[in-house]
């Protein structure tokens, strides 16, 4: 009996090495050849862009279920956006997205409406918002089964949070599926996560994963998301592997004159490093974190795109080309602002409390910079603009038939940004503000995020003039908090 007993002892731990060894993380696969003509790049998705219609690019930032809920809001709003075109047709403003750019928990809404935009609206709220999110990863995560499996050094936490997204969010669609939508039926979905080994932004494109020499049309929604929303700590870093040894193309051309420190601004220079960097013979692995490490906004790309041909999926080309009238950019920023009792005892702040500020004060930071960053141009394109023709005015009246200069600036542009500092009533504001940053949030705070993202919108100064460029007659909608919430958040109601 002893022996039947330790036979089944190392029968069953014997079964246990032989998972552990099985469990990897799922290998994006390499690249034979680049080729710019296909892959999920933006000139592969997109149609060339039309004077006649808007430029839309959305940038979904980091918070967990609170971001996706605010993200959510804005396209619910979108879609009820409505305007006359110049030839008197009547649009959706939603129809005019182009592009959106997302990091962590915004990257779930980006990516389910990308891949679904026709249930998006009535099954993303069952489907992710109204979910424990939370629970149903610990739950996976306290399964023996599992246990095993994480014993493996090519299998982590994340891996396991991959497979559940894949299999209950995203129904196992790979950025393949998104190449066989009909060209331009859907926006460019750009998910950004954080290459740890070089600090720099990694985002979801093919042209990104040119530099790895590997097929990104084979890779899982679910991994990019994954990797966007990969929280230090909570999860080990996502890997993806680099077949640069293959060497399936050049580097861009821009990247080689980039390199010289002395030639080109300083961010030039960093961002051809980083892209340069994959062809490291070293760099056989790529080792991903959250997106917002690097860009907690999802703005650095666009940015990038908006005022550099260095850009994979660079907009400025367009606008050289008088393809774009006009260029619209709405951020959602899901930014807390955590109000702490530390300093009213000696007692210093504990390790959950510290690590919480090591790990988002400095994406706050960046988020920070970002915006600034895209609002500081666009004014400076204004004005240059305003300039030109108010130099031309007075050339036109102290030099009739004086050859007018040319305003190099032939695109109208707009940035609104959302955010809960912009929520005007205090009590809601602060609420807002003290939501955690998770995966889960109650129907009332889902609710509230929904709604306030679409108030911001309508009161938005540079919203609002950006649509009346578009078609003058255009009014925002009056959105009002329902009663019942503001009396459940604020235990009063609204007068």
């Amino acid at each position: 009996m002893f022996l039947i007993i330790r036979f089944k002892n190392l029968l069953w731990m014997a079964l246990i090495f032989v998972l552990a060894g099985c469990a990897h993380y799922p290998v994006n696969p390499a690249l034979d050849k680049i080729d710019l003509n296909s892959g999920y790049r933006y000139s592969v998705i997109r149609q060339m862009p039309r004077s006649d219609k808007p430029f839309v690019i959305l940038a979904f930032s980091g918070g967990g279920m609170r971001a996706a809920a605010f993200s959510f809001g804005l396209l619910k709003e979108l879609q009820k956006v409505k305007y006359t075109t110049a030839r008197g047709e009547k649009r959706h403003l939603l129809d005019d997205v182009e592009i959106i750019s997302s990091v962590s928990g915004g990257s779930f809404t980006s990516a389910y409406y990308t891949l679904f935009p026709d249930h998006f609206f009535t099954e993303f709220p069952d489907i992710f918002l109204h979910k424990n999110i939370e629970k149903e990863l610990i739950m996976r995560l306290v399964n023996p089964y599992n246990w095993v499996r994480l014993a493996s050094r090519d299998f982590s936490r994340i891996d396991l949070a991959e497979e559940y997204y894949n299999e209950k969010i995203f129904g196992k669609k790979t950025f393949g599926d998104l190449l066989l939508k009909p060209k331009g039926q859907a926006p460019f979905l750009v998910l950004n996560a954080t290459d740890i080994s070089i600090t720099h932004r990694f985002e979801f494109t093919q042209d990104q994963f040119d530099l790895l020499c590997s097929d990104l049309s084979r890779v899982s929604i679910a991994r990019g998301v994954a990797a966007s929303s990969n929280f230090p700590v909570a999860f080990a870093p996502l890997t993806v592997n680099n077949y640069n040894q293959r060497n399936c193309g050049a580097l861009p051309g821009w990247i080689e004159p980039a390199m010289s420190l002395d030639k080109n601004p300083d961010r030039r220079y960093f961002d051809a490093l980083a892209a340069a960097s994959y062809k490291d013979p070293d760099r056989r692995f790529c080792h991903l974190l959250d997106g917002g490490l690097s860009d907690n906004l999802g703005l650095r790309g666009p940015f990038q795109a908006i005022t550099t041909t260095d850009s994979a999926w660079s907009i400025l080309k367009q606008a050289n080309l008088s393809k774009l009238n006009n260029l619209m950019v709405i951020a959602v920023n899901a930014k807390t602002t955590k109000h702490h009792d530390w300093d009213q005892t000696s007692k210093p702040p504990g390790i959950k409390d510290v690590l919480g500020v090591v790990t988002g004060g400095p994406m706050d930071d960046v988020s920070l910079d970002s915006v600034e960053m895209a609002d500081n141009h666009f004014r400076y394109m204004k004005q240059l603009s305003n300039t030109v023709d108010a130099c031309n005015q007075v050339l036109k009246r102290k030099c009739p038939g004086a050859e007018p200069v040319k305003n190099p600036i032939g695109t109208m542009f707009s940035f609104c940004e959302l955010s809960f500092e912009r929520v005007k009533d205090k009590c809601i504001r602060r609420y807002l503000q003290e939501l955690p940053t998770s995966l889960t949030l109650d129907a009332k705070a889902v609710e509230l995020l929904i709604v306030t993202a679409a108030q911001l919108l309508n009161q938005s100064d540079e919203f609002i003039k950006g649509m009346q460029e578009l078609d003058p007659t255009w009014k925002p909608r009056t959105i009002i908090i329902p009663e019942n919430l503001v009396t459940d958040i604020c235990g009063h109601s609204k007068s």
